[in-house]
């Protein structure tokens, strides 16, 4: 049916238009920012940690994390000190990720994997700097040196993962490397030009690796899995202390990761 409001209706709206940046209100730029530091900066944070990371007053914050309270995006932890994501941004995302074909047709194998190498196996796709983590299957003897976990960001630039994800997608890798480079350890590479180059060399050998660039004491092989097209749109690793994998990089594992990655990128031809 057709709703009309004097001489406007709904067929008059562009509604690509409305998407624009033009059409974006104040207060849903600034909820977006607020529920965006819980992202980058932590799970848990106070309001001043909120008011510090978006530049909002205390007064404006605080009016609006209880609404994002009142509507579930939002919970007080037990002290009312500080804040973290509801159980409304948790259903949010598992409807997100059971949209994501690849994660879905990608789990059976990435169970075999896991079981296979007894190490943590993650699936993960692009989100501008960063990686972001669709899946996570922990090692049968995972001690917890990494901090990843579904739905959080890591940088791209030093992450098996991201290189990965970067060195088969050259134009956001360019814009990646025309920003700041920050170190995340003493080995992470900040050089754009020595990035670059190894960005081309991971896209020629058909894999990445991470030897202590993003934690310390974590080692990692990634590969990239392909759409129908040949397209990279996610790239799956194998992750471990480096005691454990150290040894196994060298004794095969980097092929059988790229076998598995290649079978993935099979079901979603």
């Amino acid at each position: 049916m057709l709703h009309k409001f004097g001489a406007f209706s709904v067929d008059d709206v562009d509604f690509h238009q409305v998407k624009t940046s033009a059409y974006r209100t104040r207060s849903v730029e600034r909820v977006l920012a607020v529920l965006n530091v819980f992202i980058d900066a932590g799970p848990s944070l106070t309001l001043m940690q909120v008011c510090s990371a978006t530049g909002l007053t205390p007064s404006t914050a605080y009016r609006l994390m209880a609404n994002l309270v009142a509507r579930g995006y939002l919970e007080p932890d037990r002290e009312g000190n500080a804040y973290r994501l509801g159980l409304t941004v948790i259903r949010l995302a598992g409807v997100a990720l059971g949209q994501v074909d690849v994660r879905v047709k990608a789990a059976p194998l990435m169970d075999e994997l896991r079981n296979q190498t007894r190490e943590t196996v993650h699936l993960a796709a692009l989100d501008g700097r960063h990686i972001i983590y669709l899946e996570k299957l922990e090692g049968l003897h995972a001690i917890g040196l990494m901090s990843s976990r579904v739905g959080r960001t890591a940088p791209a630039h030093c992450t098996a993962l991201g290189r990965v994800l970067l060195a088969f997608n050259p134009d956001k890798a360019e814009a990646i490397l025309d920003g700041p480079l920050e170190a995340a350890t003493a080995r992470t590479i900040v050089d754009p030009k020595a990035l670059r180059a190894l960005l081309a060399h991971v896209n020629e050998q058909g894999y990445a690796l991470d030897l202590g660039e993003h934690e310390p004491e974590v080692r990692c092989v990634a590969v990239p899995v392909r759409n129908h097209s040949g397209a990279v749109i996610a790239a799956m690793s194998v992750s471990g202390p480096a005691q454990r994998m150290e040894p196994m990089l060298s004794e095969g594992l980097v092929g059988e990761v790229v076998r598995v990655g290649r079978d993935v990128s099979g079901l979603l031809g």
